[in-house]
Parts: structure tokens; C-alpha cells; sequence
């Protein structure tokens, strides 16, 4: 292998969290690269946001079935679940 060529070999490793053999093997037996290991404070993130998100659905539904719920608390709660979509988007593409 040339420089390059291992210092590619590396990366691929690193970002997959593979011994440079698992990652080869899939190279050329499986004819795909390996996936990227999501980082634990990824995941951790993702799932604590996923909570909230559940969180502010139950407030939601809580509030629309006990009482009336004005036009402008509506309105931030749909901000709110909207951006947490956002966030947890991003999350999951910025890898």
C-alpha cells in the first residue's frame, strides 16, 4: 500500500471503529465500506431528545384534551416539537 492509500486505510478504521482486517473484509467481500460508528454522546443526545420530544407530545395532548389551549401556546408547542426535529436531524446527518 502506498502512504496514502494506509493513511485512508486508517481513517476508514477509525471512523468505523474496525481492525484494519474487519474493514478490508468488507471492502472486498461485502463490496461496501463499513458504517460509521455513532459516537456515544451522540446517541446519548439523541435519545435524551427523544425523550423531550416524546415529553412535549404528552403536554400537548394533555392540554388539548383537559382544557382550551390558546392560539399562542399552541403555537410554541409546535415551535418547540419543530425545532426539536430540527436538532435531532442534524444530529443524525452531521456524522
Amino acid at each position: 500500500m502506498t502512504e496514502e492509500e494506509l493513511r485512508l486505510l486508517g481513517s476508514l478504521c477509525e471512523v468505523a471503529a474496525m481492525p484494519a482486517a474487519d474493514v478490508v473484509r468488507s471492502c472486498v467481500f461485502k463490496n461496501r465500506l463499513p458504517k460509521a460508528k455513532v459516537a456515544k454522546l451522540d446517541r446519548q443526545t439523541y435519545m435524551e431528545l427523544k425523550r423531550i420530544g416524546n415529553n412535549i407530545n404528552q403536554i400537548a395532548k394533555h392540554l388539548n384534551s383537559k382544557f382550551e389551549v390558546s392560539a399562542d401556546r399552541a403555537r410554541a408547542i409546535d415551535a418547540l416539537s419543530a425545532k426539536l426535529d430540527q436538532i435531532i436531524k442534524l444530529l443524525l446527518h452531521d456524522r
